[in-house]
């Protein structure tokens, strides 16, 4: 009798070895598949998931959209007390630029420029999103220093960026890195042209 126990407790234990093997099999699957290079570390990453890269003709055509222009916007307005100012400009590249004020007083002050950008656009929107390549950054206000803004995973979103009247923007902090005035203009907003004449 006791014999016939053993054995089913010994069933028992090896059936649930099994299963626990079965079970970490599975759950790291995607891994040695994504080492073996059957699936692409971009497919199982959050961060690019439904976005595309562009061919070098499409992503020309979006820059040639953008180059020389320059976008504002204020919030809650340019005249309130206190405001925060977003100007995104196309001039040499790409530039952020971002200001807290009270009245007639700048508090907070900063920007970041990239003279090159990578555009990706999402698989089922009219969204772009656009990344700096080796940006540079400064901020004026309080203090004073050189490239000391954390800039990774930021990026801008665009929408019908061949539609002046439609055109707008949404600004990517995930890691919320940004300094103040940050968080702004993290849904999308229809920023003011700036027009200039020669």
């Amino acid at each position: 009798m006791l014999p016939g126990k053993m054995r089913i407790g010994r069933a028992d234990f090896s059936g649930q070895i099994h299963a626990g093997l079965a079970f970490i099999f599975l759950a790291f699957t995607p891994f040695i598949l994504t080492s073996c290079g059957d699936i692409p570390v971009e497919l199982i990453t959050e961060e690019n998931e439904g976005f595309e890269s562009l061919s070098v003709v499409e992503e020309a055509e979006i820059k040639v959209a953008l180059n020389d222009r320059s976008f504002r916007q204020f919030d809650p307005d340019v005249d309130a007390s206190p405001r925060k100012g977003v100007i995104l400009d196309f001039f040499n590249g790409i530039s952020l630029w971002a200001q807290y004020a009270e009245g007639n007083y700048a508090i907070h002050e900063w920007e970041a420029h990239a003279n090159d950008y990578r555009v990706e656009r999402a698989i089922n929107d009219s969204e772009i999103r656009i990344h700096f390549i080796q940006p540079s950054t400064q901020r004026i206000l309080p203090d004073q220093c050189e490239n000391c803004i954390e800039t990774a995973g930021i990026s801008i979103s665009i929408r019908n960026v061949f539609d002046s009247k439609r055109i707008n923007f949404k600004l990517n902090d995930p890691d919320n890195s940004l300094p103040s005035p940050f968080p702004v203009f993290q849904s999308w907003t229809k920023f003011r042209e700036d027009e200039y004449f020669d």
